[in-house]
């Protein structure tokens, strides 16, 4: 089998589930990444379809006819971005991978000269600002466990409109900044974990003992924090 190269990709994989039909993963799953483009490999124990899900989207061709052998193209993908690939047979997914494609993720600023009517705008919400300005620290110091994180954004990240998995973990550590400075409701249960919940958004998340994020998302119902365990804390004065 001819060896894949990696470039610059860590991968997450999770366990083989086996069907209905006995289809089990042979071996780990390969990923060559290049320039705006990559190619997904794995194999099967038996001759199935193959399968693929690509987060956030991405221009994916893959091989039709049933195989043990399979291989997905990926193009159009941004360069310096996250994604999240579920590859597996035509009905079960059997294993989960991030990489991060190739290459430096370009920012673009604009500068302007600030009116009377801009500089009036400073009045408004300076501790969000001043909270969501700051830069996040790296994922993997952020997110408590990194093996959930994929399944966390898959059914969660579109509640925020995050790009990828990296932008929704960082989304979380901004939301616990800014609700340190704002004060928002939050608890605190006997195992250090803290409940943190903003009413005018819905968004609720919560944190390990040492500040990495559990979970985060938007339960749609303000009684959902209330039946959260733990007692009431003051963010602003709570260490």
């Amino acid at each position: 089998m001819i060896s894949m190269r990696r470039f610059g990709c860590f991968l997450i994989l999770a366990l083989g589930l086996v069907s209905a039909l006995g289809v089990e993963l042979v071996g780990q799953p390969e990923i060559e990444s290049s320039a705006g483009g990559a190619v997904v490999r794995w194999r099967t124990d038996v001759a199935c379809g193959t399968r693929i899900q690509v987060t956030p989207t991405a221009a994916v061709e893959v091989e039709k006819t049933p195989d043990t052998q399979h291989t997905a193209t990926l193009t159009g993908l941004q360069p310096g971005a996250t994604y999240t690939v579920v590859v597996g047979s035509a009905r079960v997914h059997l294993a989960t991978n991030v990489f991060t494609a190739p290459g430096t993720a370009t920012v673009t600023t604009t500068a302007s000269i600030p009116s009377k009517k801009d500089s009036a705008a400073k009045m408004i919400s300076s501790t969000k600002i001043s909270a969501e300005a700051k830069p996040a620290p790296p994922t993997r110091k952020i997110w408590g466990n990194l093996e959930s994180l994929p399944d966390h954004f898959a059914r969660h990240g579109g509640d925020f409109h995050a790009k990828d998995a990296d932008d929704y973990a960082r989304m979380s550590w901004q939301f616990l900044q800014r609700a340190k400075a704002e004060g928002l409701p939050a608890k605190v249960d006997e195992d250090g974990v803290l409940r943190v919940f903003d009413p005018q958004s819905g968004t609720f998340a919560s944190y390990n003992r040492n500040g990495t994020t559990k979970t985060f998302f938007k339960p749609g119902s303000n009684g959902y924090f209330d039946r959260q365990p733990g007692r009431d804390i003051n963010l602003k004065t709570w260490k």
